[in-house]
């Protein structure tokens, strides 16, 4: 005898995802699938239809088989059988020890004619890859002919098994004022006792050139504004704490005097600061060094004495490694601090997008997002904005976070944990990590951090728990 075997497909895919029931759909054989649903439960793929076989004609001697399949990019896989059995069959296939005659059956069925039948159909299988935009196939065998006849195609439900993961950006707090800052050390040399500035004197035209360059750096963009300059001189403790005091002080204020001469700058712009003996510096270096007499030179540091009679000390007991120290040591300390404050103007997004271009370190975090607002989430636009900001913003949980959940839409968990590990302990922060942990397949660690996020009141981690099904 022919197998006749009419084929009806049920397709996955994405457009009706919402939609979580189907319009009622009969079948040749008469049987009617009222409902279908398809979906993702952690590893595996279920598969659920609700028939209704009450209008069925299936002859007492007959079967009619119905298997589902899952279809897509060449792939063929069949899903346990549903077989309904007319009363002789049934009887025939008890009588010789068997129970069907289909491969696979999930169950059989004894129809009932006239009476109402509903069967609820559910299998699983587990996930792979191909399974994300794929068909659900219902082939009918009749009549156990043997002939296959293709069938018609009905369109019942679109839905996607793919994890798409559902993650929460944060939005920077606005910047008011965007305040920065350029810092630097000045090495200038100075004449014996001398607190004039020459110059051309030895190291002077490389170390002033450093000064100028931070300043001009700042006057040179139309959208900074200097605010302050500060300046703190140090001298070394060579000689008494008196003259150190004058020395320091001295210089300190000559560098002011000459950077407001060559920019003309107003006095009002300048904090300054002196230290007369520089001993943080000294111990740092002697505690860095090799010198045999560390640590005596150490304690004497750290004495409670009088920092001229320290110095004496240090000369009188240790001579050769004082010897090293004025040579080596004692011409670092003799240096000026110096912070130029500054203020960066507002960009408005059509600005913003340029500057993030060519100077992104002008941006302020919220400008920043608000580039990103105006590009299709996940585009490659979107990303990269995420990215810069990171690398502007290195240790910024929110700028962290935000970059991790970029690379976490693209299903890039490895690459994102680093920026996860500085993302802070927020609700937003629990769902990109309970994220990267569903995508390794990791469930049972994923839960907590969704029910964490959930309690914080991030609705994404509703829609990722799904994966997990019920649980608790």
């Amino acid at each position: 005898m022919k197998r006749i075997v009419l084929r009806y497909s049920l397709l996955l895919g994405s457009l009706l995802a919402a939609l979580p029931l189907v319009a009622q759909q009969t079948l040749q054989s008469g049987a009617e699938v009222r409902s279908t649903d398809v979906y993702r439960l952690r590893d595996s793929v279920v598969v659920e239809m609700h028939l209704d076989l009450s209008a069925m004609e299936v002859e007492s001697n007959r079967s009619v088989v119905l298997i589902p399949s899952l279809e897509a990019d060449g792939r063929h896989f069949e899903l346990p059988a549903l077989e309904v059995m007319g009363r002789r069959r049934r009887l025939y296939y008890e009588r010789n020890g068997q129970q069907h005659y289909a491969d696979t059956p999930w169950r059989v069925i004894r129809r009932k004619q006239g009476e109402e039948q509903t069967v609820d159909y559910r299998t699983s299988l587990r996930y792979e890859a191909w399974m994300d935009g794929a068909r659900l196939a219902v082939t009918e065998d009749l009549c156990g002919c043997g002939e296959v006849h293709p069938g018609s195609q009905l369109s019942l439900q679109q839905a996607d098994v793919a994890f798409r993961p559902r993650l929460a950006y944060v939005a920077p707090a606005v910047e008011v004022e965007k305040r920065r800052a350029l810092s630097g050390e000045a090495y200038l040399d100075f004449v014996v006792n001398r607190t004039d500035i020459n110059p051309g004197y030895r190291r002077n035209p490389e170390e002033l050139a450093r000064i100028h360059a931070s300043i001009d750096t700042i006057l040179h963009d139309r959208d900074f504004r200097i605010t302050r300059i500060t300046l703190r001189g140090f001298a070394s403790p060579e000689g008494t704490y008196r003259s150190n005091a004058r020395l320091a002080e001295g210089r300190t204020g000559a560098l002011k005097s000459y950077i407001s001469s060559r920019y003309g700058f107003v006095d009002t712009l300048f904090v300054t600061d002196f230290v007369p003996e520089n001993w943080e510096g000294l111990r740092r270096y002697v505690a860095g060094s090799t010198l045999a007499d560390r640590d005596g030179i150490l304690a004497l540091i750290d004495s409670d004495r009088e920092p001229d009679d320290k110095e004496r000390a240090i000369r009188s007991r240790y001579p050769e490694a004082y010897a090293t120290l004025l040579a080596e040591c004692y011409p670092g300390l003799r240096r000026t601090d110096y912070r130029i404050d500054y203020t960066v103007r507002s960009f408005n997004v059509d600005e913003a997008k340029a500057v993030l271009r060519t100077r992104p370190q002008n941006l302020s975090l919220d400008e920043m997002f608000a580039v990103a607002q105006t590009y299709e989430p996940g585009s490659d636009d979107f990303k990269q904005v995420f990215d810069v900001a990171v690398r502007m913003y290195p240790h910024s949980e929110v700028a962290n976070l935000n970059a991790a959940c970029a690379l976490l839409e693209q299903g890039l968990a490895e690459q994102a944990q680093p920026y996860l590990d500085k993302a802070g302990d927020s609700a937003q922060a629990a769902n990109a990590r309970a994220v990267s942990l569903l995508l390794q397949g990791r469930y049972d660690e994923a839960l907590p951090l969704l029910q964490q996020a959930l309690q914080g009141g991030v609705k994404e981690a509703e829609e990722n728990r799904k994966i997990l099904g019920n649980e608790e």
